[in-house]
């Protein structure tokens, strides 16, 4: 068994549903083993004002390999309704973010170091986002830190 930090988050229409839902959906792919508060944060990214993110950072137990985990992450926000317009506004160099109604991040996975071109982890923004490190820390077993995981 594997475990997985999860960082969720969802800008558009009601965000605490959309978490909820997340969560219920992650139920099929491992046991949620605990879960931080749910934070409102700033976006970041954005060229234009939007809504404030509703986050939350989830610790899952899972049989599933990181890639695998990646994957159900993504099908979960599809089924949700995400649409990846911000990862198109990147790659054309508009260089923005787009709301969304979930997202589903992959922060950390067990001790694992792991680099391709679908999922790096560590989270390679992790350090950049001081919120998502804060929820994790609510949850972290306390004789973890973040640099057991660098």
């Amino acid at each position: 068994m594997h475990k997985a930090y999860l960082l969720l988050g969802s800008n558009m229409g009601n965000r605490e549903f959309m978490l909820d839902k997340a969560l219920e959906e992650l139920e099929q792919a491992g046991c949620i083993a605990a879960l931080s508060s749910r934070k409102e944060t700033e976006p970041w990214g954005f060229n234009k004002p939007v809504t404030w993110f509703l986050n939350q950072v989830a610790c899952m137990e899972t049989e599933l390999d990181p890639e695998e985990l990646m994957e159900q992450c993504l099908e979960i926000e599809r089924k949700l309704g995400r649409k990846r317009e911000s990862d198109k506004a990147l790659s054309a160099g508009r260089g923005s973010y787009c709301s969304r109604l979930i997202d589903i991040d992959i922060l950390l996975y067990d001790n694992l170091k792991h680099n391709t071109p679908k999922l790096i982890l560590p989270h390679p923004r992790l350090r950049e986002r001081p919120f998502a490190m804060e929820l994790l820390q609510e949850i972290l077993p306390k004789n973890l830190s973040l640099e057991d995981f660098y």
